[in-house]
């Protein structure tokens, strides 16, 4: 997961790192997984996790941002982990 510096969840995370993540299946709601945890924000200056992602799931770069654009990965340390499957 990623997010930028200044925007509301950079600055949440930040305040309290407390962190719920769900995931759902497509073709069946009733199935999920969800992950608690807390959450660290790493740098990425040269903004390769974006690229990484855009890469792997469309096959091409992103967008390109302006330069002053600072993006920060997020990174969940699980505590608890849910699993759901009815």
């Amino acid at each position: 997961m990623y997010s930028t510096l200044g925007r509301k969840k950079a600055r949440n995370l930040a305040r309290d790192p407390r962190i719920s993540l769900t995931l759902y299946d497509r073709e069946n709601p009733y199935r999920s997984v969800e992950i608690r945890g807390t959450a660290e924000l790493l740098p990425d200056p040269v903004k390769a996790l974006p690229r990484e992602l855009s890469q792997r799931y469309l096959g091409e770069d992103p967008p390109a941002e302006p330069a002053d654009v600072v993006r920060l990965i997020v990174r969940i340390t699980a505590e608890k982990v849910v699993a759901i499957s009815l």
